[in-house]
């Protein structure tokens, strides 16, 4: 059977997938080893399409549409307090949309193969804007995430033993101005070993971690000088320690930040009104802007 020169490209396209769209494929596990596309990850039947129910989420905002269904034959990655995690993307792909990316946590009540993600999560990761606005005005090279294939976090040391999902999201907000805000996200299945007693928080439910009116996931950034809001959500970023209680209504009234624990590489340590951990547990709390300082090497 032969192909025509436009079938030949047609499949070409269909083969690789834009950068515009993608999908977090491989764990990389604490000894810097890359796994196979979908070992640790639950597989979606997304595939690299966005999920656009920031105003209406359904219970597929979890860890994305099919997911369950592969949470079985998808194994467990066995970890500790401590050790550093990271997400990368299916194909060769990087993240070529504006806006920030958030990584939360779950403790299964059992077997994390048969947990569906109805229970209480907390973030341990945000990344947000990274440099000053480019020429006076926000870019889309400014966001951290900008151009990444892979991201990492620190398990915060003082996290309970027990099976966890691992949920990272990478929000695109574009047009989120008109709530059509794109998320790009599976779960990954972890054991974390060790005997830490903190208590993670504050604790959110998923659907519910995001309220549909916030200000910083509808913002229009485009023309705007900078991009003022410093937390995704309105539950931070928990580092360790006590959380000191939290809501498990799905973040409608917002806790203190933890003032105590060290902040993961990447992590806000600073800025204008922020009142959380500033002592980076590696490199050094650098400067952004006056509303804004991070975690870097």
């Amino acid at each position: 059977m032969q192909l025509s020169l436009s079938g030949l490209a047609l499949w070409a396209l269909a083969a690789v997938p834009a950068h515009a769209h993608y999908r977090w494929g491989k764990l990389q596990l604490p000894n810097g080893q890359l796994s196979n596309d979908f070992e640790y990850i639950r597989e979606n039947s997304n595939g690299i399409m966005p999920t656009k129910q920031f105003l209406s989420p359904s219970d597929d905002f979890r860890c994305n549409s099919g997911s369950f269904a592969n949470a079985g034959k998808t194994k467990v990655a066995k970890v500790n307090p401590g050790d550093r995690l990271g997400f990368q993307l299916w194909y060769y792909a990087t993240m070529q949309h504006p806006g920030p990316l958030t990584i939360h946590m779950s403790r299964a009540p059992g077997d994390v193969r048969q947990y569906r993600g109805d229970g209480d999560w907390f973030k341990v990761h945000q990344m947000i804007i990274c440099k000053p606005p480019t020429g006076g005005y926000l870019n889309d090279k400014d966001w951290c995430t900008w151009d990444l294939s892979t991201v990492s976090f620190q398990i915060p040391r003082d996290t309970p033993p027990g099976q966890y999902l691992v949920r990272v999201e990478h929000i695109a907000i574009h047009g989120a101005q008109s709530g059509d805000t794109e998320f790009y996200f599976e779960c990954a299945q972890i054991e974390v070993g060790g005997n830490g007693n903190g208590s993670p928080g504050p604790m959110v439910k998923i659907p519910g971690l995001y309220d549909s009116n916030d200000p910083a996931l509808r913002f229009f950034i485009y023309g705007a000088p900078s991009y003022p809001y410093t937390n995704i959500g309105k539950h931070t970023v928990w580092t360790g320690g006590n959380s000191g209680g939290g809501n498990s209504g799905g973040g409608s009234n917002p806790s203190n930040p933890p003032t105590s624990g060290t902040v993961p590489l990447y992590g806000q340590c600073g800025g204008n009104g922020y009142t959380g951990a500033t002592r980076c547990a590696e490199g050094t709390c650098k400067v952004t802007n006056e509303w804004y300082s991070q975690c870097v090497r």
